[in-house]
């Protein structure tokens, strides 16, 4: 407690706010608090009354309590937490809280009441007034968050953070992709110039930077709530039984965790052996690419500033892409072209390796066409209120079955069930294996069922090799992941 005089002005104005507060915490102080946060930072001085033209100075009775209430219930009241600096002062034997509140990051805006929402819960400061944000005041604050998030620079990161390995990678990919590409000629600094990742005429490093082709620690550092959890949970509930060995939270890079989150994703749904025209092999189906599709929207939409990481939770009726950063375009308009982009230096990478379309498409192609190839339909919640979006995709066992009879039931857990155990198999053989270590990691005793339902199918696919290929029934035989997608 600082026992020093300050000076009252003799009015509110727009950036100083008045509020008796005698004993309690008002809730009025969370309108005031979005409203300088959405405008240029301002003053709330609780334990005074405004009347007329006069203040009267009331002071509190318990500082310490409106201090600790506030401090408790800011975090949890805002979609972002804005940042404030209580201070308890006294003057004339009386206590009064100071709380001065900063001006939100434009990339933050708007800074709104969660539980109201952004447009009943969102307020700006108009002279000593709290206003609700307009429709044209949101649609603002989100253009001008367009081209913010990922294009700011970082305090101390700089090109020595990028990981040379994630370059090579990117030059790889971008080469399997389009042969004569330019960018593959490119020099670390010369290519992030040309993404515009770095900072002019200095060594600094954008969000999209770091975030693209940074080290690990780095990106960890900057972005500590970052990361991919894939969630196997053996039920049809969020928290229930969840998988140890299936599940697993990824950090790192865009582009190792792309690739990481699609050979996981790949490997729990493997494709089921066909042949395509001239007797090929059709490697791919419409429910894996809307998956990989779910996977770049994923990591190139979401709102890197948000406390909470992205999760794909694998169920055994469906699969959910949790995404925090609600969708910036309109759901009702996900079927017409284009998109509205969040992170406008991260996206042009994606395009570049055909991880996401020029022209917004890809949603509409992958996603809403699965029902047009007879899957089940893709369905969402765009949660501007918490900030996130989740799509969901029911199992393709289930389509062209009106009712769920208890057959069809007990055939998609049969399904869920051998899916998880090729899933684990494939995991648990990075490493040479044999069909002892096999049968017991899985915890079977049918070596002959255990052969016939999983490694055959799985040697067929080609997801799994022999180390001993003249010698099938060697016993030293052991069987090895192939990394096939």
């Amino acid at each position: 407690m600082k026992n020093v005089k300050f000076k009252f002005g003799k009015f509110e104005t727009g950036k100083i706010e008045y509020k008796e507060a005698a004993q309690q915490l008002p809730q009025t102080v969370f309108k005031t608090i979005s409203a300088f946060a959405n405008a240029h930072g301002g003053t709330i001085i609780l334990g005074i009354k405004q009347e007329s033209e006069k203040i009267v100075k009331q002071g509190v009775k318990f500082p310490q309590k409106l201090v600790d209430d506030l401090v408790s219930a800011v975090g949890e009241k805002f979609n972002v937490c804005p940042l404030i600096n209580p201070r308890i002062k006294q003057e004339g034997g009386k206590s009064f809280v100071v709380i001065e509140i900063q001006e939100a990051l434009h990339y933050e805006k708007p800074v709104y009441i969660k539980d109201a929402g952004p447009s009943k819960g969102g307020y700006k400061r108009i002279g000593s007034a709290d206003i609700r944000l307009t429709d044209r005041d949101l649609q603002r604050f989100y253009q001008q968050r367009l081209h913010s998030p990922d294009a700011q620079i970082l305090p101390g990161a700089s090109t020595a953070d990028v990981d040379r390995k994630t370059l090579t990678l990117f030059k790889n990919l971008r080469r399997s992709l389009q042969r004569d590409s330019k960018e593959t000629a490119l020099s670390r600094e010369e290519l992030l110039k040309a993404y515009g990742l770095t900072a002019k005429n200095t060594r600094g490093l954008t969000a999209a930077g770091l975030l693209l082709f940074g080290k690990a620690a780095a990106v960890k550092n900057h972005f500590p709530h970052f990361r991919v959890d894939v969630i196997r949970i053996k039920g049809t509930e969020w928290g229930k039984d969840k998988d140890p060995f299936l599940s697993t939270d990824l950090q790192g890079n865009l582009l190792s965790l792309r690739s990481q989150v699609v050979d996981i994703l790949e490997r729990s749904y493997l494709t089921p052996f066909k042949l395509g025209k001239a007797l090929a092999r059709v490697e791919d189906d419409p429910f894996k690419r809307a998956l990989r599709e779910a996977v770049g929207n994923l990591l190139m939409h979401q709102n890197y500033f948000h406390p909470s990481p992205s999760q794909i939770r694998m169920y055994n009726d469906r699969i959910e892409f949790y995404n925090p950063g609600c969708s910036l375009k309109d759901p009702d308009t996900f079927e017409l072209p284009g998109s509205e982009l969040r992170n406008t230096r991260i996206a042009p990478v994606f395009y570049d390796l055909g991880w996401a379309e020029t022209k917004g498409t890809g949603f509409k192609t992958e996603i809403l066409a699965l029902r047009q190839s007879g899957f089940p339909e893709a369905s969402w919640l765009n949660d501007e209120k918490n900030d996130s979006f989740t799509i969901t995709f029911p199992y393709p066992a289930e389509r062209g079955t009106p009712q769920v009879t208890q057959q069809v039931t007990r055939q998609v857990t049969q399904q869920v069930e051998l899916r998880d155990k090729n899933a684990a198999i494939l995991k648990f053989c990075a490493v040479p294996r044999s069909l002892k270590e096999m049968l017991s990691f899985l915890k079977l005793k049918d070596r002959n069922n255990f052969v016939r339902q999983i490694v055959e199918p799985l040697l067929e696919s080609r997801h799994l090799t022999r180390t001993i290929k003249n010698k099938p029934r060697s016993r030293f035989q052991k069987y090895m992941s192939t990394g096939r997608k």
